[in-house]
């Protein structure tokens, strides 16, 4: 079945169909239809101009091909025993735009506006362009990091759980429906058969089947299928699974088939087949992915605490040495406890210089308690001298330290600012690259 893809504006879709024609104008003039980019079993997918604010949007218009048909512009149903059904569809069409709308997420494209007009129901989203992560599974020269797939997923998961709180079900998680933009920050599209509920796994309106084989649980392809936040858990494990291991998993309809008949489950793990990986981390996929909903992770908070457990556990990360840093350190850390030492040193307590006795020629009586006074009194001011020489002394070298390491600091930061510069300045020269090929096959 073909789904509904928002990718980059140059694509279009092969065949009109029943889409609306170029230049249309809806909701008085404020929208000008451009083409058609996508369509699916529930919508068609154009792009447009907002004329009032001068930018292109996404429109998508509820049209269930199986039910209804155009006459000129107008969406109307092909059997009168289909308007109750489909009456049904756009009212909550409408319902899913504006419970949409209400999920601020920067993962999630946003729903900027819905109307009615033409006898159906129309959503207007921001414009999100890039590649989906189908074209990133198909481009052997533009493998992912680990750390990016990490990335992508956790930002997911956590739009999802932002989904599921609103009682909504996406129902439609695959590789096509994950956009990355040109920085890697990834956005969930395509909510065309999102049903409400999610918390209370209704099985209301569940007639209208949306599946891709690999992706869809089994609970999907059955007819009033219970059917619950870990049911796009499941499909979001299937698109990490194909995004890890470069192959999509197998349907899940004949792994309840093979299982049913006392077969091996056709799904191969992925835990220990990839140690670039945390075992954690692939064994989690390995769970969302259970046949049976009750086995598999059952919300994306939980998915996200396991990912985060990992995380916090103690990583050896070898630093390359640096010979040339090394150097440039010792040398400034030597320069710079010289400037300390010397600065510290003109703060430093002189010695007071011991008194003489005046005497005069003659001699006089002095009582022995006063010689013994003035020797205390002497030995208490040595005493003194000596411990402010020792308290400057190690203020001295606590301040050279600091010093050190503030300077040590600073050049690490420095050498890792520019390491990460020189990766971005070859990242966009790849991505620019990237996007002027697109731009000339597109052409």
């Amino acid at each position: 079945m073909q789904e509904t893809r928002i990718i980059d504006a140059s694509q279009t879709y092969e065949s009109q169909g029943q889409g609306l024609p170029t230049g249309l104008e809806l909701l008085g003039g404020k929208f000008k239809i451009d083409r058609q980019i996508g369509a699916g079993g529930f919508g068609i997918t154009y792009l447009a101009m907002d004329t009032f604010l001068e930018r292109a949007v996404v429109i998508k218009e509820c049209f269930p091909e199986s039910i209804c048909m155009r006459f000129g512009n107008r969406v109307t149903v092909n059997a009168p025993a289909h308007d109750a059904q489909y009456r049904k569809i756009v009212e909550m069409f409408m319902r899913e735009a504006r419970s949409i709308a209400k999920m601020r997420h920067p993962n999630i494209v946003s729903v900027h506006q819905a109307f009615e007009e033409n006898g159906t129901a129309y959503m207007v989203l921001d414009l999100f362009e890039g590649r989906d992560l189908l074209d990133v599974i198909e481009d052997d020269n533009d493998a992912l990091s680990p750390d990016q797939v990490r990335d992508i997923l956790v930002k997911v998961l956590d739009a999802i759980d932002l989904v599921h709180k609103n009682d909504l079900l996406h129902r439609d998680i695959s590789p096509d429906n994950i956009l990355l933009d040109k920085w890697g920050t990834p956005a969930l599209i395509d909510f065309g058969a999102a049903r409400e509920d999610a918390s209370q796994k209704t099985s209301a309106v569940s007639t209208m089947l949306v599946v891709k084989d690999g992706y869809s649980p089994h609970e999907f392809y059955v007819a009033g299928g219970v059917q619950g936040p870990c049911s796009d858990l499941y499909a979001l494990a299937a698109t990490m699974y194909h995004l890890i291991t470069g192959d999509a998993p197998p349907n899940s309809q004949t792994r309840v088939s093979a299982m049913a008949g006392g077969e091996p489950d056709p799904y191969e793990p992925i835990i220990g087949r990839f140690p670039q990986y945390e075992t954690a981390f692939l064994q989690a996929i390995d769970q969302a992915m259970r046949v049976s909903p009750k086995e598999r992770i059952q919300s994306a908070k939980d998915w996200l605490d396991l990912i985060e457990q990992e995380t916090k556990k103690v990583k050896t990360v070898k630093i390359p040495e640096n010979k040339t840093l090394t150097k440039t350190l010792s040398e400034l850390i030597e320069e710079t406890n010289k400037h300390v030492l010397s600065a510290d040193a003109q703060k430093r307590v002189e010695a007071p210089v011991p008194r003489k006795e005046v005497t005069t020629g003659r001699e006089y009586f002095q009582p022995e308690w006063v010689e013994e006074f003035n020797r205390e009194t002497r030995e208490a001011e040595e005493q003194k001298r000596r411990e402010a020489e020792r308290a400057a002394a190690e203020e001295a070298a606590w301040h050279a330290e600091q010093a050190r390491l503030e300077q040590v600091a600073r050049l690490a930061a420095l050498a890792e600012q520019q390491a990460e510069q020189a990766r971005q300045q070859v990242e966009d020269e790849r991505i620019s690259s990237k996007i002027l090929e697109w731009v000339s096959r597109g052409k």
